[in-house]
């Protein structure tokens, strides 16, 4: 094809006859050139060029994206999938930089794995609980919500974290669905820990040493558990069914406030050996009538760290002076640092209960706790000892 465009002064991008002159020259000079190269000649007038010229640029924005989207598939592809306590399929990244933790049960876990420094957030109820006591680094860290159940979105999303560990709405205490579903559409991995039984404990230390990239400190932390339950279960057999105390847990801010049966054989206290005299009311805790404990009359009450009265002042209450655990003086406050229901404490509150359910099996556990604080947590148990 002979190209029809034409420059204004051919004249002025000639340098001889038989040389080759792009991309301007005469048209007999650009046929000549193009024919020679065996290529297909276009029309190239003025106005076409910088068409095509606008047009080239116009695609500039469409091949940064291409670039974009090339890049980021990459970045999507080093993910990973893991399977959380509800069953959940997350995708989260590889490498965890940046974690927000609203589970004290959790941010326990991380920070024996010596991952806390790769959390960017916490709740206010971590730092309210007795984890600070043995834990001080968790005052150092951003508070973005109060607690699992009352977080502040932007907030969250202002420390662009890589995932989102929190308790799901299977626990009593859990984050909603709607929340979830908000922070996921947000592109937050939100990873449901529920620890409800010792083996969503155990499994949840050996998901967290997963996503942390420590499973062998995971490991060292879950036989060290499961060597501590395994000593008391072996001693819990010479107590026969017939020695068997009925115990009953209470909380809140009147000893009327009990723990009911929703945790069926994993309750504390039937891992302890005991009967849960309240195990037919199938709810995490529930207010009751004295006159159904006085009915239920168990022979030991144990108290929550939380409560807000001691165990002198149930002992001295008239509504239960009845009840053979207060005319035995069998009432017991358990120490802040040890509580935490399917934490990795839980050892530490078994041995306790065990210890004062069954004085006669010798169980030291102010001595398992020691060990175990020195070697999980670096520092000497400092508190409650009787």
């Amino acid at each position: 094809m002979k190209s029809t465009y034409r420059p204004t002064n051919s004249k002025m991008f000639t340098n001889g006859p038989d040389e080759h002159v792009l991309p301007f020259g005469d048209s007999s000079t650009i046929s000549r050139n193009i024919k020679s190269a065996s290529q297909p000649t276009v029309n190239c007038e003025p106005d076409d060029l910088r068409s095509y010229l606008l047009q080239f640029y116009k695609l500039i924005p469409f091949f940064i994206f291409l670039a974009v989207i090339s890049s980021a598939g990459s970045s999507y592809a080093k993910c990973r999938e893991i399977i959380d306590t509800e069953g959940r399929t997350v995708a989260i990244p590889e490498n965890i930089h940046r974690a927000v933790v609203l589970s004290g049960t959790c941010i326990e876990t991380i920070y024996i794995l010596g991952s806390l420094d790769r959390v960017a957030g916490i709740s206010r109820s971590i730092i309210d609980s007795a984890l600070c006591n043995f834990i001080p680094a968790l005052k150092k860290i951003p508070v973005i919500a109060q607690s699992i159940r009352n977080i502040n979105i932007e907030r969250v999303l202002a420390l662009k974290p890589d995932i989102l560990v929190t308790m799901g709405p299977e626990h009593p205490l859990g984050m909603d669905r709607k929340t979830i579903k908000r922070l996921e559409e947000c592109g937050i991995p939100v990873v449901l820990l529920n620890l409800e039984s010792l083996d969503e404990n155990y499994y949840s230390i050996e998901l967290m040493g997963t996503i942390f990239g420590n499973e062998r400190r995971a490991a060292e932390l879950i036989n060290h558990m499961k060597g501590i339950i395994g000593d008391i279960q072996g001693k819990l057999k010479k107590i026969d069914d017939t020695r068997r105390i009925k115990a009953l847990y209470i909380s809140g801010a009147r000893p009327n406030y009990i723990a009911g049966g929703y945790w069926g054989k994993q309750d504390i206290r039937v891992l302890a050996g005991a009967h849960n005299v309240a195990k037919e009311i199938k709810l995490f805790m529930t207010t009751v009538s004295f006159e159904q404990i006085s009915i239920w009359n168990p022979d030991v009450i144990t108290i929550s760290a939380s409560a807000k009265y001691t165990a002198a002042d149930v002992i001295n209450d008239p509504h239960l002076r009845h009840i053979n655990a207060v005319r035995q003086k069998r009432v017991y406050k358990h120490p802040r640092e040890i509580a935490g229901l399917f934490t990795p404490r839980v050892p530490l509150l078994l041995a306790w209960h065990t210890a004062k359910f069954y004085p006669e099996l010798m169980i030291d556990w102010a001595g398992i706790t020691d060990k175990f604080f020195k070697k999980f947590y670096g520092v000497l148990y400092h508190g409650p000892r009787d």
